[in-house]
């Protein structure tokens, strides 16, 4: 009887890892997006995420654009100087550079927002990365605010599973979505 329960235990924690991986690999979820208060620009990446951020400023989807984190640097695709580059007027940015995660791109998102009484938001991210900042996100909403995703695809306009360092991708959004999911946040900054 014991060798039983065994092995129906063994065989459903191989079935939820089984799923867990397959699951893994679905990173193509994209909100339409919609006339918000913000479009929030989630640090790292490369600089397709500017691109995309300002596309729907331009298009008018909102009056400001939040970087979180800004990073005034010509390395790395995060810089209020890009942002003006891509068209963006100073007075319509929102910088922040605290953010150190996901978690806390999140956290100061929505402190920004209640503090300029703001409801909605447009977060464009990486699409590998919506999964993980839609997770977060959705996480930390009281259901105060209603928040879009939106994904920009890489600067050679590829999907992420068709990058040389796919695999390097998925297995990193796979670890670091489980340590939310574990609600150790922390071990990712």
């Amino acid at each position: 009887m014991k060798i039983r329960i065994i092995i129906i235990v063994v065989c459903i924690v191989l079935m939820l890892f089984v799923i867990s991986l397959i699951e893994s690999f679905n990173h193509n979820y994209s909100d339409d997006p919609v006339e918000s208060d913000l479009i929030v620009m989630l640090g790292g990446g490369d600089e397709a995420r500017m691109q995309k951020a300002a596309e729907l400023y331009q298009e008018g989807y909102a009056d400001h654009v939040l970087i979180t984190p800004v990073v005034e640097s010509d390395l790395l695709s995060q810089s209020s100087e890009l942002a003006m580059e891509y068209g963006i007027p100073e007075e319509a940015l929102i910088l922040e550079d605290e953010a150190v995660s996901t978690y806390t791109n999140a956290t100061i998102t929505i402190d920004i927002m209640e503090d300029r009484d703001m409801t909605s938001a447009l977060i464009v991210t990486s699409d590998y990365h919506v999964k993980r900042s839609k997770y977060i996100y959705d996480r930390l909403n009281d259901g105060s605010f209603d928040f879009r995703y939106i994904s920009s695809l890489s600067e050679q306009d590829t999907r992420w599973h068709e990058d040389d360092s796919a695999f390097y991708v998925w297995a990193n959004e796979y670890t670091k979505l489980w340590v939310y999911r574990m609600g150790i946040y922390w071990f990712s900054e």
